[in-house]
């Protein structure tokens, strides 16, 4: 997969993620959509599906087309995932150390159904998103930047098993090679380069009747 950076969203596959509040999201973050007059959509995030509902995630690499992407697009700064941890980078550092190929761009995410089984099966979360109402979002596949050997090393592995408390998450890469040594990365608050979030389709139209997700509908930056 090739990616097309700019300022307000990531292109990949001609499907326009979200990078307005990147900072704020994880992957299963829940919370409403906003649409401020004259700014970016984005998703106010308020709360996350546990790590432990989801359990696994899947992981793929990509590539950034530097002849249509600019140091400008990168306009804030980064959290990469280095040595397993997050570092804070500036957005012209990142890009540098990305166009040299010492830092990736990683797509972490969760299948519609799966996520869906997920929030289902999360009884306070679910209540909030019915609260929410026709606002409510979850965010089902976010974009990492990480070391490229990390990268690597994750795209040897089909599915990455999850775990987490309140303010962060660990994702688990089995060891590859001669070792049998897992490595652990942290996927903590910060990290989200880019995101896309689902909007939910219900059992019920009326909000006071609702009791469960039926669907997930991605939701791309100027469509929904």
């Amino acid at each position: 997969m090739v990616a097309v950076v700019r300022k307000n969203r990531l292109i990949v596959n001609r499907v326009s993620y979200f990078r307005a509040h990147a900072e704020d999201v994880v992957i299963g973050s829940i919370g409403r959509k906003r649409t401020p007059i004259g700014k970016r959509n984005y998703l106010d995030v308020e709360d996350r599906i546990p790590p432990r509902r989801i359990d696994v995630i899947q992981g793929a690499e990509l590539d950034i087309d530097f002849s249509r992407t600019s140091k400008g697009d990168f306009n804030t700064s980064i959290d990469a995932i280095i040595k397993g941890v997050p570092v804070k980078l500036s957005g012209g550092v990142a890009f540098d150390r990305m166009r040299s190929g010492e830092l990736k761009l990683v797509k972490l995410s969760v299948l519609n159904n799966r996520m869906m089984q997920a929030a289902n099966n999360s009884p306070q979360k679910l209540r909030s998103l019915i609260d929410w109402g026709n606002s409510a979002r979850i965010v089902h596949q976010i974009f990492v930047v990480m070391e490229a050997s990390l990268s690597n090393q994750l795209s040897t592995s089909s599915n990455l098993s999850i775990s987490g408390g309140q303010d962060d998450i660990q994702a688990s890469l089995d060891g590859t090679g001669s070792t049998s040594v897992k490595t652990t990365i942290s996927i903590s608050k910060g990290t989200c380069f880019a995101y896309l979030m689902a909007r939910i389709e219900w059992d019920a139209r009326q909000k006071r009747n609702r009791t469960r997700i039926v669907g997930l509908r991605n939701e791309q930056v100027g469509i929904g």
